[in-house]
């Protein structure tokens, strides 16, 4: 939480105070750290971070589906999951990510919770795109901003996008080969991660660029997570550039 003093010492101040609330709002751009922020102030909480957490659930998009969204179903067994008392902490938790991709009918189960929020139960709801989110919703949160830094296109982030710019004048079949091989080296999530703050930088401005921006969130947010196919997702990516 190093990069977050004034988040950090906010919520120091409530635990020192006794002053939690039940729900709060992690507002700002994606990949800005508000979920591993999150994690942290779960680990505080509860002594667990996301992983084996009896006392947590953490619900996000389904990224197997063709639409990127939230749904009912899943807001219901949250509901269902926050219904019983804390296992081996004193609170039970909730965490949702892009909370934004949420459907109407998931947003107003929601707010139906955070109407009359189990005891002992604490929210956090996280996005970028808060704009998107029901006002009701918004106002039954206390709101945590985590605002951009300004940030300087390297010589090392130049060198990530020259490298994807190869790759996409290539063909099909040199692309697979080229995704196979990047799936073999550790380091392929932190290339990733540079293709994404360099087109960032370069593309904030050209609404033309919002498509090959979103596939690259996407790719970042797959492989971010062990139960799906990372050498699949980046096939399908470069497939697509």
């Amino acid at each position: 939480m190093n990069c977050f003093e004034k988040q950090k010492k906010y919520f120091e101040n409530i635990l020192h105070d006794n002053l939690l609330g039940h729900a709060y709002l992690f507002v700002g751009q994606d990949l800005k750290g508000k979920r591993l922020f999150a994690e942290d102030i779960c680990m505080l909480l509860t002594g667990k971070n996301f992983d084996n957490n009896p006392d947590l659930r953490l619900i996000q998009p389904d990224t197997e589906k063709d639409i990127y969204k939230i749904y009912i179903e899943d807001i219901r067994d949250l509901k269902y999951f926050m219904s019983f008392k804390p296992y081996s902490s004193k609170y039970k938790l909730a965490v949702i990510d892009n909370a934004d991709a949420m459907t109407i009918e998931a947003a107003n189960s929601l707010l139906k919770i955070l109407e009359e929020p189990p005891a002992k139960s604490v929210f956090f709801i996280l996005s970028s795109k808060p704009r998107l989110l029901p006002k009701t919703v918004l106002s039954r949160c206390e709101t945590v901003v985590f605002p951009p830094k300004p940030e300087i296109q390297t010589e090392e982030m130049n060198k990530a996008l020259t490298e994807l710019r190869k790759v996409a004048k290539q063909g099909m079949a040199e692309r697979i080969k080229y995704a196979k091989k990047l799936h073999e080296k550790d380091d392929y999530a932190a290339l990733v991660n540079l293709w994404l703050r360099s087109l960032r930088l370069q593309l904030s401005n050209k609404p033309t660029s919002a498509p090959i921006l979103r596939r690259l969130l996407h790719l970042s947010y797959v492989i971010s997570q062990p139960q799906y196919n990372h050498r699949l997702a980046l096939e399908n990516f470069l497939i697509q550039l």
